[in-house]
């Protein structure tokens, strides 16, 4: 495709880094808590939802060449489990649960990704959207917050980011509030199928909306609980 940027993989086999550069470009990041409470259903879930957001979302021709995820995972410690690609380069996820509930490093790296990638959009001359941080935690975390959540408060009233908090299980409502402020979502058991299909619906809604106007809101199904209508302000 000619209007393919490349990049070069470990095994030196060329892959884009970029789809159709002269269209605007959304990035989304997956922030994931993969702590020993997840062990068992919701980890298992939780890689089923995201392998099958992935499949969705490549259905629909117009945002499987604008969307460009990555994942990072956070347990004891934090790790990119995916950098950012298009989305139908987005490898299968298969995480594991165990160890504690340390968010900020991780929320971090989530940051100095998202300003990468904005950095490169604006190198190759590519009109972003607002890029989204989604995290999804079961538990609270075993380190202060405090710092990384003014830094996120920041970059929001700037412009340069949407923070969403997905709770499940036994999540602490607190910590996502202070994380997301209103923009802070609850799932009913473990079946994350209906939250990504709000992720990919939400994208494509973004997709055919011009970079700074307001897309249409999309309803939440009926096993995620919300704060407020106003999201997507």
């Amino acid at each position: 495709m000619a209007n393919e940027m490349m990049q070069r993989t470990f095994n030196d086999d060329v892959m884009p880094r970029i789809l159709n550069a002269n269209e605007s470009h959304m990035a989304c990041l997956m922030l994931l808590d993969t702590s020993g409470s997840m062990s068992g259903t919701p980890i298992d879930e939780l890689n089923k939802g995201l392998n099958k957001f992935r499949e969705d979302v490549c259905k629909d021709d117009t945002t499987k060449e604008v969307l460009d995820v990555a994942v990072v995972e956070f347990n004891s410690n934090e790790r990119v489990v995916q950098n950012f690609v298009p989305v139908p380069y987005m490898e299968p996820v298969n995480l594991s649960a165990g160890g504690g509930t340390n968010m900020t490093p991780a929320i971090r790296t989530a940051i100095n990704m998202v300003n990468e990638r904005s950095k490169f959009y604006a190198e190759t001359g590519t009109q972003p959207y607002k890029p989204w941080i989604i995290l999804i935690s079961d538990g609270a975390p075993q380190d202060d917050i405090t710092q990384i959540a003014g830094e996120i408060r920041n970059m929001e009233e700037n412009g340069k980011l949407k923070f969403f908090s997905l709770g499940v299980g036994g999540y602490d409502s607190d910590t996502l509030h202070k994380l997301s402020g209103p923009k802070v979502m609850k799932l009913a058991g473990y079946d994350f199928t209906g939250f990504f299909d709000w992720v990919n619906k939400s994208m494509r809604s973004v997709s055919v909306t011009a970079p700074g106007d307001v897309p249409q809101g999309i309803p939440l199904p009926a096993d995620v609980d919300k704060d407020t209508n106003d999201w997507m302000a």
